[in-house]
């Protein structure tokens, strides 16, 4: 009896949890600005904007740029534009269950559910501050699979012809596509080492990744798509999420449950290249950055599945029709749950205050606001006619412009001068922000005021 419920009961309540752990995640207000951002700018992209010569919403964001997430900007623009918000949480809930359905599948090839379901609720957690209405979000489910089948290709040989049209899609679905192409030199060189150097499978593995980098030139936004993710990270330093990892924090210990076992196992009795080197890259991935470490995670967990599962007596069982059945109709199952509690839990704005419609509404069209990266997201959404200082999609901002900004919310010599260089008519801050105090002491007068946020005027003599 206890066998029984520890090999099939006990898993699948694991998963069902993490399932449910998923749908209440998406079911809540979309607090996270930077899904605002992504509709105002695929409301743009439906009105007319040009994919490869795309407008700015903001005078004080003036860098050429393209967009590397424009087709669910597009999706996201036209769900809200026809249900509200509560469509954009619950396509939140479809990228949380695609997510689980990867991590799943790409860990059962290898192991037995049990481990499975302990190795998904772990990379949720190590997902977890990242878990939200971004695209990015299926990114993580893309890079599992990209890595489930490189790493298959190194063992067998076989040729992972699908990954073109994933690849394909990734590049117009977020910027971490180019993570497609580095699990596939690794692959490549995990099988040149696997099965050696003159194998003839390799050259037509190698015409694989050579597939899929021409695909990703092949979008609508065309081959200057490279120079658009490649100069990302040059604007990193003014981005938390490009920040270190803090491996003390509770996500940073998920990982460390992830990556532990693997390690100690492929430490102690060795491993295949492709283990070793997918190992290696988790753990890069893991070292490089906060935005990395989901990457990391669902790039470990296929491997520490097969660590764990050679310390259990025998070979997995592999998963039967009833088995994937049971899991793809919990999956459904929780997205139409979802689609029920959204229209209940997900309507709100992040921003509540009852005179924020009267007033940012009335303002005239081209009123130039300063404001944070925080809210800009919504105003720029909710006001479109407002010119902002700020908002979070940084490729839209020059390097100059985002030090301007940054130096301005640090309340840093000079800044005075700097708001003065944006020409803002009236301010819109949170109303214990330091630079809320900074203006009022510099004479901005404060016209609406409420225990989250503050509208303020600017001197005449300003």
């Amino acid at each position: 009896m206890v066998s029984r419920a520890a090999r099939v009961w006990l898993p699948a309540l694991t998963l069902l949890g993490v399932l449910v752990v998923a749908v209440a995640r998406a079911a809540r207000p979309l607090t996270n600005p930077d899904t605002y951002f992504h509709l105002r700018f695929g409301a743009e992209f439906l009105a007319g904007w040009s994919l490869r010569d795309p407008g700015s919403v903001s005078t004080s964001a003036t860098r050429d740029w393209l967009p590397t997430q424009w087709l669910p900007q597009v999706l996201m623009a036209a769900i809200e534009e026809r249900v509200g918000l509560p469509g954009v949480a619950w396509l939140s809930g479809l990228q949380l269950v695609a997510l689980v359905l990867a991590v799943a599948w790409v860990c059962r090839r290898r192991a037995d559910p049990v481990v499975v379901a302990v190795l998904t609720a772990l990379v949720l957690w190590a997902c977890w501050p990242a878990l939200s209405m971004r695209p990015q979000v299926l990114s993580y489910a893309f890079m599992a699979l990209t890595v489930h089948a490189w790493w298959q290709a190194a063992l067998t040989g076989s040729r992972p012809w699908l990954l073109v049209p994933l690849t394909w899609w990734w590049a117009m679905w977020h910027g971490m596509w180019p993570f497609a192409l580095v699990v596939g030199a690794v692959g490549v060189v995990a099988a040149g080492l696997h099965r050696g150097l003159r194998s003839r499978e390799l050259p037509r593995q190698a015409a694989v990744l050579v597939a899929c980098a021409v695909s990703a030139a092949l979008t609508p936004v065309g081959p200057a798509l490279y120079g658009a993710v490649l100069t990302v990270a040059g604007r990193g330093r003014f981005f938390s999420e490009w920040g270190a990892p803090d491996f003390t924090s509770p996500t940073g210990a998920a990982l460390i449950l992830l990556a532990a076992p693997a390690l100690l196992v492929v430490l102690r009795r060795g491993a295949s290249w492709p283990t070793s080197l997918f190992l290696g890259l988790g753990l890069g991935l893991a070292l490089y950055s906060n935005r990395t470490l989901p990457l990391a995670a669902v790039t470990l967990a296929p491997v520490t599945a097969l660590a764990l599962q050679s310390l259990i007596p025998g070979q997995p069982t592999p998963p039967g029709r009833r088995e994937v059945g049971w899991g793809l109709g919990a999956a459904v199952a929780a997205l139409l749950v979802l689609a029920v509690l959204v229209p209940r839990t997900s309507a709100e704005t992040p921003v509540r205050a009852d005179w924020v419609e009267d007033r940012l509404g009335s303002l005239p069209a081209g009123t130039t606001v300063l404001n944070d990266w925080g809210d800009g997201g919504y105003v720029m959404w909710a006001y479109p006619q407002l010119d902002l200082v700020m908002h979070g999609y940084g490729d839209t901002f020059t390097t100059e412009e985002l030090e301007r900004n940054t130096s301005i919310l640090g309340l840093d010599r000079g800044w005075q001068d700097l708001v003065r260089g944006t020409g803002a008519e009236v301010a819109f801050l949170r109303t214990d922000h330091r630079l809320t105090a900074a203006l009022e002491d510099a004479g901005w007068r404060v016209v609406a005021t409420s225990a989250e946020v503050e509208l303020l005027e600017a001197p005449e003599d300003w």
